[in-house]
């Protein structure tokens, strides 16, 4: 079945033009001088339908979690493609629609932030989607609206990747909402304002850093309600450091998720790669980043032991703690240091090697101690990937919970 685009502007969202098949292209809006100035951030530039997924394929989707996730109609999706700002002018960014079939009004809005995702034809609005099918089946499968978000560098963006880069993240989400809102309206859609946030490994840092955002500053047309982050690495200082050490740093994954931090942060940052890593390394790391690759692909090129990407004495001063350009840019990008006052719930697995427990941990101390309304979840002797799949029904219950609370 050839894909539907429809083209909405902001000032004619109810007018849908319904065009062929095709890739979605982001258009070219570098100007002299700053930002573009013929739009606006969150404004919708395109939505394009995905085609609809049946409550039976959704029901097989979500049945792969525990929990026996019953679920109740079908979904349809669409890719959104929208305006946000990245390092001082307007980009292109994209991100997955989902809504309940039927024409009742959603319960509310999840936006899932997914986890650390190189490849990108495998973002979530694009065909070879990782993440994407199974926030649908179970909670748009369920009667909510489902947001998730590419991130810069992913989808539809050619930029690269704002990898762990809180703020990026932030303008990401909260102008995909802008422009799912736009979207809604010219679908003739009742709108969903109660806002649920869930991320996943970098996503449960992007999470808590949008749940801090919208306190300080609401955003019009959703009220938060809660909020989950699995696995998130809040502290990236900490965590960092201590995974240097002797005993995690020949971890599996470990090389690629520094190779990444290395790559996203001196670009983004402005800093000569070949300061933190090795000449074979920062000559090697790049292209390893450009979205073109699989993970299958990175650990052929990368050292078993984290250590060795490393300059020796930019490795030293890392594994000392010691102040310089990226210990400061990863507390700039720290999520943890803050009391949410909406529920923030916070899930862990004790068995997880790529983001350590005391991450964890350390958000929910700084948290309760400061009068935070938060809950630590302990999953149990589980890695990584399986506290995610482990948070899925309880996730829907809670949501489920708070939405019947009006």
């Amino acid at each position: 079945m050839p894909l539907s685009k429809i083209f909405l502007g902001l000032l004619a969202a109810a007018a849908i033009a319904l065009t062929g098949c095709g890739a979605v292209r982001p258009p070219d809006v570098r100007q002299a001088g700053g930002l573009a100035r013929a739009h606006a951030r969150g404004e919708l530039i395109q939505l394009e339908a995905l085609g609809p997924l049946e409550r039976a394929r959704l029901q097989q989707i979500a049945s792969e979690f525990p929990g026996k996730i019953a679920v109740a109609g079908g979904a349809s999706l669409y890719r959104v493609v929208y305006w946000t700002p990245y390092r001082g002018r307007l980009v292109a960014a994209s991100g997955l629609y989902a809504v309940p079939a039927g024409a009742a009004a959603a319960k509310g809005t999840v936006v899932y932030l997914h986890g650390t995702q190189i490849t990108r034809a495998a973002s979530p609005s694009q065909p070879q989607r990782v993440d994407g099918n199974e926030e649908t089946a179970v909670f748009a499968g369920n009667g909510y609206e489902v947001v998730l978000p590419d991130y810069i560098g992913l989808g539809v963006s050619t930029e690269p990747q704002a990898y762990l880069i809180a703020a990026a993240q932030v303008d990401a989400t909260l102008d995909l909402l802008r422009a799912v809102r736009s979207a809604s309206i010219g679908l003739g859609r009742d709108a969903a304002p109660s806002l649920y946030l869930m991320g996943f490994s970098q996503g449960g840092q992007s999470a808590a850093a949008v749940h801090r955002a919208l306190e300080r500053e609401p955003l019009a047309g959703y009220r938060l309600r809660a909020s989950i982050g699995i696995a998130g690495p809040y502290d990236l200082r900490a965590l960092v450091v201590n995974k240097l050490t002797p005993a995690h740093a020949a971890a599996p994954n470990n090389a690629g998720y520094f190779a990444f931090i290395a790559n996203a942060y001196s670009g983004h940052y402005g800093h000569a790669l070949d300061e933190t890593l090795t000449a074979e390394y920062a000559a090697a790391v790049p292209a390893l980043f450009d979205g073109s690759k699989t993970p299958q692909q990175l650990a052929p090129v990368l050292p078993e032991d984290a250590r060795r990407l490393f300059r020796p004495e930019f490795l030293h001063a890392l594994q000392a703690d010691q102040d310089n350009w990226l210990t400061r840019a990863l507390d700039e990008n720290r999520t943890d240091h803050w009391a949410p006052a909406a529920p923030f719930r916070i899930y862990y697995g004790d068995d997880d090697s790529d983001v350590l427990p005391q991450s964890a941990k350390t958000f929910y101390a700084y948290a309760k101690a400061h009068g935070g309304n938060v809950s630590l979840h302990a999953l149990g002797a589980v890695d990584h990937w399986n506290s995610a799949a482990l948070t899925y029904a309880p996730a829907l219950a809670w949501f489920d919970a708070l939405s019947a609370v009006k």
